[in-house]
């Protein structure tokens, strides 16, 4: 054997797929069970119909900042539901695509500091330059948690 070796963890376990599912909280070693508010981005707090855009735009508050168009709205729903708008002039698919997983991570990390319960729109402006995540989380905290 060469001078590398290969030691597993004891105590820890990796989990993925269904196992995580059927196993109990007490089989898993090592596995810390999230907070409710980093479960996700689930299907029910997602803007999906155009209407529910055009409403969104058309009678929500609209807020700026250099690169981002917030337009929020309350809801009767009780939770937050957000929508996102990338239009192709913005760049190539890689970078709409790197845009949307940013706005739906910061979403994620932060529903639980917005207050009320509102539908969101963000609308990516023609020029933006944000390149990395911590960009996006500062200016958009700027629009919506103060």
């Amino acid at each position: 054997m060469g001078p590398f070796r290969f030691t597993p963890l004891e105590g820890y376990t990796i989990h993925g797929g269904d196992d995580i599912r059927n196993t109990s909280i007490s089989d898993r070693k090592g596995v810390a069970k999230a907070p409710s508010f980093l479960t996700g981005f689930t299907k029910k707090e997602r803007i999906k119909q155009p209407e529910d855009f055009r409403r969104v735009m058309r009678l929500g508050r609209r807020l700026q900042s250099k690169n981002f168009i917030l337009f929020n709205r309350q809801n009767e729903a009780g939770f937050h539901r957000l929508g996102i708008v990338v239009k192709k002039e913005i760049g190539p698919a890689t970078y709409r695509n790197r845009m949307k997983r940013y706005f739906r991570e910061f979403f994620r990390l932060h529903k639980h500091q917005i207050r009320g319960s509102l539908d969101m729109v963000i609308v990516v402006k023609k020029g933006c330059a944000s390149n990395r995540y911590r960009e996006v989380e500062e200016e958009l905290r700027g629009l919506l948690i103060k």
